[in-house]
Formats: structure tokens, sequence, C-alpha cells
């Protein structure tokens, strides 16, 4: 099946452009667009990372996907995703694809969040016990804003953008929360989390994701699932009844 009859049997509606030019066109008649869906490779002159950056200019709440099939590309450097692009990389099913598309709207609406934010330092409640916490988000503004939040109730963060830095940090920090993204590029939330347990088996991990449905972890540590959009008060009671 292509990617448009996929779309469409997931139950989205669909508008299709042959180049980036042309879903430029579409982006500018004023039509509402609540994902731009395009491969990394378009022909004609406009390359869809720049056609990505003027759409987000034109709409800052648009998601933006990539899909390709290689494995180094103008989003893709040294292995690694440029930082809060989202790739869904060739060939792919149609659950794998819901997945991603499920990941990438929790993170927009997320990142919404974070810019409607208004700091009210005079309200915040300091957490009753500091937690040494090990934060991983490769989205930078959902990262900074969930960590300034927990920065101010009173808990340690420690800030790292993928899973192979994380499992570093791990072995080097006495951490009690990790907090983790599932969608990270590389090794997933649920891998990192998996390694962790194995390692730590008492520690906590709290999964923050657009998709309820987390595997259980082995090991005796509290696993938890805070769903995205969050914002303190979800913070605050995920954290809460930890012992």
């Amino acid at each position: 099946a292509t990617a448009v009859e996929l779309l469409r049997d997931l139950g989205y509606s669909v508008i299709t452009a042959n180049d980036a030019e042309s879903a430029l066109v579409v982006l500018q008649s004023g039509v509402h667009v609540d994902l731009l869906f395009t491969d990394v490779v378009m022909p004609g002159p406009l390359k869809s990372p720049e056609l990505a950056r003027i759409a987000r200019e034109m709409n800052p709440s648009l998601s933006v996907l990539y899909t390709s099939g290689y494995t180094e590309n103008s989003i893709v450097h040294g292995g690694r995703l440029d930082p809060g692009v989202q790739l869904l990389s060739k060939p792919y099913t149609k659950e794998a694809m819901a997945r991603k598309i499920r990941h990438v709207f929790a993170n927009q609406a997320q990142r919404n969040q974070s810019l409607l934010v208004t700091p009210t330092p005079t309200t915040i409640i300091p957490a009753t016990v500091s937690r040494n916490i090990l934060l991983v988000e490769d989205d930078v503004l959902i990262r900074l804003n969930t960590a300034d939040m927990l920065e101010e109730m009173g808990h340690q963060i420690t800030e790292v953008g993928n899973g192979t830095d994380a499992l570093k940090m791990l072995e080097s920090g006495n951490f009690d929360v990790l907090f983790t993204d599932v969608g990270l590029p590389g090794i997933s939330g649920i891998e990192l989390a998996k390694g962790a347990r194995t390692r730590f088996p008492n520690l906590t991990v709290i999964f923050a994701t657009g998709d309820p449905n987390v595997p259980s972890l082995g090991g005796s540590g509290v696993t938890k699932v805070l769903l995205k959009p969050y914002g303190e008060d979800d913070l605050r009671s995920a954290l809460s009844d930890i012992a």
C-alpha cells in the first residue's frame, strides 16, 4: 500500500503534492494542515528541510514528519537525526506509521503547551522529597521546559537528548528516576528503560508519550506513563507517590 492509502486507512484526510514547491503552494493557500509528511529527498529546487522551515514559519503549530530509505541524508548526520527531527524509516508498516504519527502529534502538543506557559514562581510548591532525575528528550524545547518545571519543584535534573548518552549518564550518576520520551531517535525510550532496569532494578521509570500502550518492564522499580501534553500538575502527580 502507498503512504496515502495507509494514511487514509488510519482515518486521516490527505492532500498530496508531487514536489516541495507544489506542497508550499498548498500550504500558502490557507488550507488547514496538521501534519507535513514528506520524503527527505524530493525533486525540484526546493528541498524538504527548507519546505519544513517555511511551513513552520507560517504555522508554528504544524507537525512535521520525514520519511526516507537512506541512512545518511540532509537530516541524518553521523548516523544521528538532527535535534528535534522526526523520521519514519522505510520500509514501514501501517502500525509503525500510526505509532510515529501519534508520537509526532503528542510532541507538537507538548511544544505548543510549552510556548503558552507563563512562569508563575509565586505559585510553585516545592517537592516534599528532592529526586535526582535523568531527563531524556530529543526535542530541545520540551526538554528545557520540562527541566524548568522539575527544577522549580526542587528536583535535581540532568538532561540528555538521546538514549546512548542516557545509558552513559546512568552508569556515572546516582539517579532515582529515569524520565524518558518513548520515541527517541536511535535507542528508543523502551529499549533504554529495559537496559536501565537490567542494570538498576529499583530505578523508577516515567515514560512521557502520546501512546498509553507502553510494554511492562522487569525489575522491582516503579513504572509510570505520563501522557503528552503534560503540565506541572501532571509532573507533580507522577512523582508524588514514588517511594
